[in-house]
């Protein structure tokens, strides 16, 4: 993030974070386009994972100690197609204890390497698609798509578990969120000025909603108009400038994010 801030002379962040073993696609915004990011947060999220069957680390990752192993058991690829249509859908998971998720106040992952026991409540997750790329050896690798709040490290667990073995990731790239893909993505240090996705653009997801002056000054004020047009969000224009988000509810439109000026996010 700092080598994309100095290199376009922008404020910036971005949307989501990664485990630090993990490679692969990550959301930047720049400016104050950064403020649109939680409506990101629902996209669902692709990886690809590598599973090491037979040792489960305290991290769920490479970068954890071996806490437990046990053999692999003579094992097809029917059988582990079967096994991960399992996890499709609405499931419970259980987060790995090293995780950011706070406990008490604490981030759990402070609480496990104090060497405190850390007890994580399952959460329901979902699980859009789930495939098995190659099974070799004791390697499994599978491509998973996934929504908010999903844990991969915890999800491939799960799915040793029901191989009748352990396991932990020893790989994992994400390769899109919604539909910006990594293939069409760039390092940091060779993205320019020409790369900045305009916001309008970037919530592609949202429908339209075109106001004249008079009522757009209205809806910059923050005043609730009545409207018809479909529930949800929609990207707003006033003439032919984006200024924002709006939520149209029960045929009420009402501001959500406003831009005093253009910006973008990348």
């Amino acid at each position: 993030m700092n080598v994309l801030q100095r290199r376009l002379k922008v404020k910036g962040g971005y949307e989501g974070t990664l485990d630090p073993f993990a490679t692969g696609l990550l959301l930047v915004g720049v400016g104050k386009a950064t403020r649109f990011f939680p409506f990101f947060s629902h996209l669902l999220k692709e990886y690809v994972a590598t599973l090491k069957l037979s040792e489960e680390t305290d991290t769920l990752d490479p970068e954890g100690e071996v806490v437990e192993t046990v053999p692999v058991p003579p094992l097809k690829e029917e059988k582990i197609r079967e096994v991960l249509k399992g996890f499709v859908g609405e499931i419970e998971q259980i987060p790995p204890k090293f995780s950011a998720l706070k406990v008490k106040g604490r981030r759990a992952y402070d609480l496990a390497r104090s060497g405190q026991t850390v007890r994580l409540k399952p959460r329901r997750v979902y699980v859009e698609s789930l495939e098995l790329i190659s099974f070799e050896g004791e390697v499994l690798r599978f491509r998973c798509r996934v929504g908010r709040g999903t844990y991969v490290r915890s999800l491939a667990r799960d799915i040793a578990e029901s191989l009748g073995t352990v396991g932990h990731l020893i790989e994992l790239r994400r390769t899109a969120v919604g539909r910006f893909r990594v293939k069409d993505a760039k390092e940091p240090q060779e993205i320019t000025h020409g790369d900045i996705i305009p916001v309008e653009e970037a919530l592609y997801w949202m429908g339209t909603l075109k106001l004249d002056d008079e009522v757009g000054r209205k809806f910059l004020n923050g005043m609730r108009l009545r409207i018809s047009a479909p529930e949800g969000f929609h990207r707003v224009w006033v003439g032919e400038r984006f200024v924002g988000v709006g939520r149209v509810t029960g045929g009420i439109l009402k501001p959500e994010r406003l831009l005093p000026r253009r910006l973008s996010l990348s």
